[in-house]
């Protein structure tokens, strides 16, 4: 009975650990609908005219056909204003006042420390670079991304100790001069776009509402199966994903209240977030996919002259401190309420190891503690099974033929022996929470990312390159088999030995973190369990 469940337990685990690993969980939308998406598109063509951006005249139409032509901009450079921060390195195209690169330090495209940092800016499409815009003026929607801008500084701003701007003019044909500026607070990667407009008579005005677009391009950087990577947000107090429908769709619309979205990968995101003084029931979000590789998420609100950009890394502290729900883009799953406080554990620990793997090793043990007065009932439940094992064979050659009677004597002798058949099997259970919400944890924090352990390994959120430790964690599977008492099953007996053959296949391509947590965590049982076993014997 002991050695079905936990049969059974090892290969549930299999089999969900398995299948996150080959077949990751298809992104759900519980915002909106199908249904909800065309109505939402009918109630906004009744309250919000969507800018249709001409290409050739950095124009767009509103409803009442109010244009005034633009110029056609000559194919000219603009120039380039390098935003040096001690968090990243920007640079902004004064041909729309695009962002061309956001580079950050402390992340590196690879572990050679040599290898440039790393650009969140992926869109190679010219002319479709991030934070391009259109603003509403007077009743008429101009595209910025065509408009050669003048900038007020020169090519490099150093972004230190207090906050800096910089601001961009462009003329427009009605006489009229468009102002786009970035806000840059310093130790930050948060940053504003403020729109405004400066009329003939020198009169500085805000503009009705504006639209903001993020480029992307489809990469990514990390390549993993078990995360999702792609179009976020947060709408009506709910994660939103595309749905697979909805994915096909060459644009869709999407209508608030949108406190954010933007484009998310494993460890970052980049998100165009709504004002906080505006009502966000006032924000409609377009996807829109240009080609296979590119697409272009744009998040628009009214009445409103500013929108905040985060650009950055995946960090639970730091997303929390902005206050618009952004921590939940990392992607926790089931047990996210456990998984988060021991990511901040880690971090804590590593704060004195100053070494991640080692921060690991510590965790493990005092999660082992934890559960230490549990485990403990399970190992002597499973002693005292050992011990009534010779009888349980007896039994079962005398009775084979009479399951019922058979049934009748094994639990006669559980009780007279005081053996509970299932008192192993709890312990287990309860943790199995724990474990899923570890392994989770271990596998989007970006605290791992390209952090060393010892010796060959080099990356903690990454496969061990020597398949040393799965396979060592499989040999501790293998040993803890062996000293898990028998049924007497050869069919079990035979299924079990296949385990650590399993688990060690699996493991061979997980993060060489949650290898180590597993590995430690095994050895650690293995010395519990001989430890009781031997004073079950003796007693």
């Amino acid at each position: 009975m002991e050695k079905r469940t936990i049969l059974a337990i090892a290969l549930s685990l299999a089999v969900l650990l398995g299948f996150q690993y080959f077949f990751p969980a298809a992104p759900k939308n519980p915002v909106v609908s199908e249904n909800q998406v065309n109505t939402a598109v009918t109630q906004r063509s009744n309250q919000v005219v969507e800018p249709e951006a001409d290409v050739n005249r950095g124009q767009v139409a509103a409803t009442d056909q109010k244009t005034s032509p633009e110029p056609v901009i000559p194919a000219e450079k603009g120039e380039i204003v390098t935003i040096n921060s001690t968090l990243y390195r920007a640079e902004i195209d004064t041909l729309g006042g695009q962002l061309k690169s956001f580079s950050l330090k402390e992340y590196r495209t690879d572990l050679d420390q040599n290898s440039p940092d790393l650009n969140l800016v992926t869109s190679e499409r010219e002319g479709s670079y991030p934070l391009s815009g259109s603003v509403s003026i007077k009743g008429v929607w101009y595209n910025d991304k065509n408009l050669l801008f003048e900038s007020d500084k020169t090519q490099v701003v150093d972004l230190s100790g207090t906050p800096k701007s910089l601001q961009l003019k462009a003329e427009l044909s009605s006489g009229d001069s468009l102002i786009k500026e970035f806000v840059f607070q310093p130790e930050s990667y948060l940053l504003e776009v403020i729109y405004s407009y400066i009329d003939r008579a020198g009169v500085t005005h805000k503009v009705d509402s504006v639209k903001l677009n993020w480029a992307h391009t489809k990469d990514l950087e990390e390549k993993a199966r078990y995360v999702y990577s792609g179009v976020l947000g947060y709408i009506g107090e709910e994660l939103y994903k595309p749905s697979k429908k909805e994915k096909k769709l060459s644009r869709q619309e999407l209508m608030g209240p949108i406190t954010w979205l933007g484009v998310t990968k494993k460890y970052f995101i980049s998100a165009i977030i709504a004002p906080d003084e505006m009502s966000i029931s006032q924000t409609a979000g377009t996807i829109e996919r240009l080609d296979a590789t590119h697409l272009v998420t744009g998040l628009q609100v009214n009445q409103a002259d500013r929108v905040k950009v985060y650009i950055g890394p995946k960090k639970g502290v730091i997303l929390q401190s902005l206050g618009v729900h952004l921590e939940n883009s990392i992607e926790y799953g089931w047990f996210g309420v456990i998984a988060r406080p021991l990511v901040q554990m880690l971090h804590f620990f590593n704060q004195y190891v100053h070494n991640y793997g080692i921060a690991i090793i510590v965790l493990t043990i005092l999660i082992k503690l934890a559960f230490y007065p549990l485990s403990q009932k399970s190992y002597k439940s499973m002693g005292k099974m050992k011990l009534v094992q010779p009888k349980l064979a007896k039994l079962k050659e005398k009775y084979k033929d009479d399951k019922a009677r058979l049934n009748k004597e094994m639990m006669d002798l559980y009780r007279t022996n005081k053996v509970n058949p299932f008192g192993g099997c709890l312990p287990i259970v309860v943790q199995i929470p724990v474990f899923f919400a570890l392994y989770r944890a271990l596998m989007v924090a970006i605290e791992l990312r390209h952090a060393p352990f010892f010796g060959w390994i080099l990356d903690l959120s990454a496969k061990d390159p020597y398949y040393v430790t799965p396979l060592i964690m499989g040999a501790t599977m293998f040993l803890q088999q062996k000293m898990t008492p028998s049924t007497g099953d050869a069919m079990q007996a035979k299924m079990m030995l296949f385990m650590p053959i399993i688990f060690t296949f699996m493991f061979l391509n997980f993060p060489a973190g949650l290898v180590l947590y597993w590995l430690v965590n095994n050895v650690l049982s293995i010395g519990q369990q001989y430890m009781v076993m031997r004073q079950v014997a003796t007693s």
